[in-house]
């Protein structure tokens, strides 16, 4: 059994982020860091996994270390969009990966 979230509730989710994320940096992360599921018989909801440098990194209970490395990452390339910034959209890409 796979549970999605409602429309409501993604939009809710998403409504903390408003004005305060930069468009171009998340679609970049999603084109650049692949991401998928591990679905488990016992466990009702997928482990959600994010590719960082090669390596896999179990994104629940992990997000402020993956929001830190991932900024770090793309810190040269994406210097024109302040720390902030570039961290609140790391976090929105993170929390939209479903």
């Amino acid at each position: 059994m796979n549970m999605s979230l409602s429309e409501q509730e993604r939009t809710n989710k998403f409504t903390k982020y408003s004005g305060n994320t930069a468009n171009e940096l998340l679609t970049y992360l999603k084109r650049n860091f692949r991401t998928y599921e591990v679905n488990l018989d016992w466990k009702q909801e997928p482990l959600k996994f994010v590719v960082v440098d090669d390596k896999s990194h179990h994104i629940e209970n992990n997000k402020k270390y993956l929001v830190g490395k991932i900024s770090n990452l793309i810190e040269d390339e994406w210097s024109h969009i302040d720390e902030p910034t570039r961290r609140r959209t790391v976090k929105k890409f993170l929390d939209g990966i479903s």
